[in-house]
């Protein structure tokens, strides 16, 4: 298929913590899965882990929707 899927995605530490966020389009709609790729840029002070996260979010409420979250270890 040629549709296109925006998602948003940010990359937070175990507390929640936003480090970096953006929006992006992968290749492929649902039930499809679709490459992508971002660019995150932040620091840490020490050794974090943290969390990958790229979701969308709901029109209606503005909630999470769908939710993919991959563990992160961020080194300084």
């Amino acid at each position: 298929s040629s549709d296109l899927a925006a998602f948003q995605w940010r990359v937070v530490d175990l507390g929640g913590t936003e480090l970096a966020k953006g929006f992006g389009t992968a290749l492929g709609g649902a039930p499809e899965f679709g490459a992508f790729t971002v660019n995150a840029t932040f620091t840490v002070a020490t050794e974090t882990n943290g969390y990958a996260e790229v979701f969308s979010v709901s029109p209606r409420d503005g909630s999470v929707d769908e939710i993919v979250r991959v563990p992160v270890t961020m080194l300084p």
